[in-house]
């Protein structure tokens, strides 16, 4: 058995090699006392007399800044009504008018909601070409001309600050009919990422509102764009209204489930604000935990979760994620025998059907990011083209002896689980393991492979490593690859709580490219602002929610409409943000 690294809201796997030889173990992977506990190592900070509750409202779309931007890139295009376009006519696509965007080949490029402001520009990573080294110092003025521009980001009662540039690397890789590989394209710099961490006065906003960010290439041309960001105004100024000994209270409450198996302490408190993307922009109390897991004895020890939580400071004006709570409905358990899946020609190209499998008996915040991915994707407007077919608390049978009756069996499949090298677990963060290095059977999947699946979510950690952590990364895919066009997930440690599902799910259905959309959703999340670390995979420090792609060469522009069958890989295209 091989052991994972649990990470509570940050989701680990370990590095204890059983199954395959993936690493050591870290050090703080112990086995701990039979009895559980709480322990408060950090204090709550001494609150001001006041803080503000800031307002929420929607700005304008910016369809002036997105069409000059959009001018830059080599597509070109200008935002128009997505109803009137030949592509949406087509295929029969219903779409409000308050939509409007730019159609490139059987994708979405770019999107803008006049209703509620919120826009995107998705990078076509085909046409990019690779960047010197030194772009990212000559791209800072450039993205802090369009962060500063009203348009992009009205003035208001915050303020925010430009994070440290990400670099997106690729590479492609071709191999032959003798199992002979090849470098097509060798490992360079694509795109210089950059976001705007809001603030109020000092303190940051955390949540799934307030992303801001830009993707530039060489000579400063823009080539993405994210923007879910409402303008805020005071409303009124609130006192604190619990004493430090209350927020104790409080914070303990939301740990006392981790707490009854297990060893928790709570490592930092701080001041913040939470932006729920609705209404208000709200003080709070935010605190980390370690959680160290009790083990029986014998039994390999398991390495500390850790998770983000929040306290309100003063009144709720919107409710705040616990870390006790399930929103949404439960997985359920699939069929031990199931009956045959319907053949992939009965599903129409404009039906994708989806898979969502969870982790069993863990941390609650996997089935809240099921949920979310599930109803951010069914609110599109192209939500119901998509067949909800399996919510299943996973077991490896369903990705390897039964996998042509699940998994295999979709257009569209997300797993919730701990994870590493090609690797997760299907009970806990220990156990049930499915190693995509070897375990999946031949002809793995896709529709060369019996099935269909056409992309593959992977929220976990590690599951996808890149040319920079193994010259490997690409073995276990050959196998994977009959007929399926994207894997996407992390070569770092992720949070399981991290966001990712809302953003990416309103991407999905609103047709972007499965790649690029994945890459510019997850490095705008606000939950790896400031880039903490923790170690990974061989005990290796690394910046955490670093998002990496598999893809069929040719297809990482591809939407989720695109399910058509395909033969066997024979070249790979891997995109990845570096440490």
């Amino acid at each position: 058995m091989k052991t994972l690294r649990g990470l509570g809201t940050v989701g680990v796997l370990s590095t204890l090699a059983l199954l395959v030889t993936l690493g050591a173990t870290t050090a703080n992977a112990q086995a701990v006392s039979p009895s559980g506990s709480i322990k408060f190592e950090a204090t709550v900070p001494k609150p001001p007399a006041q803080l503000p509750t800031l307002k929420l409202t929607p700005q304008a779309a910016p369809v002036d800044l997105m069409n000059r931007l959009l001018g830059e890139t080599s597509g070109g295009g200008k935002l128009t009504s997505l109803a009137a376009t030949p592509f949406f006519q087509k295929n029969k696509l219903k779409v409000p008018e308050q939509m409007v965007g730019v159609v490139e080949g059987e994708h979405v490029k770019a999107w803008a909601d006049l209703r509620t402001g919120d826009a995107q520009i998705y990078p076509t990573l085909s046409d990019l070409k690779p960047i010197s080294a030194d772009a990212a110092k000559d791209l800072a003025s450039r993205t802090r001309a369009i962060f500063e521009s009203p348009d992009f980001i009205a003035h208001d009662d915050t303020r925010f600050v430009i994070s440290t540039p990400q670099i997106l690397n690729g590479a492609t890789l071709v191999r032959d009919s003798n199992g002979v590989t090849h470098a097509e394209k060798p490992q360079a710099p694509y795109l210089v990422y950059v976001s705007a961490r809001r603030m109020v006065a000092d303190l940051p906003v955390d949540g799934p509102g307030s992303r801001a960010t830009l993707a530039v290439s060489e000579g400063g041309s823009v080539q993405g764009l994210t923007r879910v960001w409402k303008t805020a105004k005071t409303a009124e100024m609130v006192s604190p209204s619990l004493s430090a000994a209350q927020v104790r209270d409080q914070i303990a409450r939301q740990l006392e489930p981790a707490s009854k198996n297990a060893e928790v302490v709570v490592d930092s408190i701080e001041l913040a604000y939470y932006d729920s993307n609705h209404e208000f922009l709200q003080p709070v109390y935010r605190f980390t935990a370690r959680i160290r897991q009790r083990t029986t004895a014998g039994a390999p020890p398991t390495a500390d979760d850790f998770v983000i939580g929040y306290v309100p400071f003063a009144k709720a004006f919107e409710a705040l994620p616990s870390l006790t709570e399930t929103a949404g409905p439960q997985p359920q358990e699939a069929a031990p025998n199931p009956k045959p899946p319907s053949d992939a020609s009965s599903h129409p190209t404009t039906d994708p059907v989806l898979g969502r499998y969870v982790v069993r008996n863990d941390d609650p915040g996997w089935v809240n990011d099921a949920n979310v991915f599930w109803s951010s994707l069914s609110a599109t407007w192209t939500g119901p083209q998509f067949t909800n077919s399996q919510y299943y608390w996973a077991e490896p049978r369903l990705f390897m002896n039964q996998k042509d009756s699940f998994i295999n069996a979709m257009n569209l499949a997300l797993v919730e689980a701990h994870g590493d090298w090609w690797l997760y677990s299907t009970l806990k963060n220990c156990c049930d393991l499915v190693n995509i290095n070897g375990g999946i059977p031949s002809p793995g999947y896709g529709p060369s492979a019996n099935g269909q699946l056409a992309d593959w979510i992977i929220h976990s950690c590690e599951v996808v490593p890149a040319p920079e952590d193994t010259a490997s990364w690409p073995n276990p895919w050959w196998n994977i690859f009959g007929g399926v066009r994207n894997v996407v997930g992390y070569r770092t440690i992720m949070y399981i709580d991290d966001g990712a599902g809302g953003p990416y799910g309103t991407s999905l259905g609103n047709l972007a490219p499965v790649v690029s959309s994945w890459l510019s959703d997850v490095i705008s999340l606000n939950a790896y602002s400031g880039h903490p670390t923790y170690p990974a995979h061989g005990g290796v420090v690394r910046p955490m929610g670093r998002p990496s792609t598999i893809s069929m060469c040719g297809h990482d522009g591809d939407s989720v409409l695109s399910t058509s069958s395909l033969g066997r890989a024979s070249c790979l295209t891997v995109w990845w943000f570096p440490d």
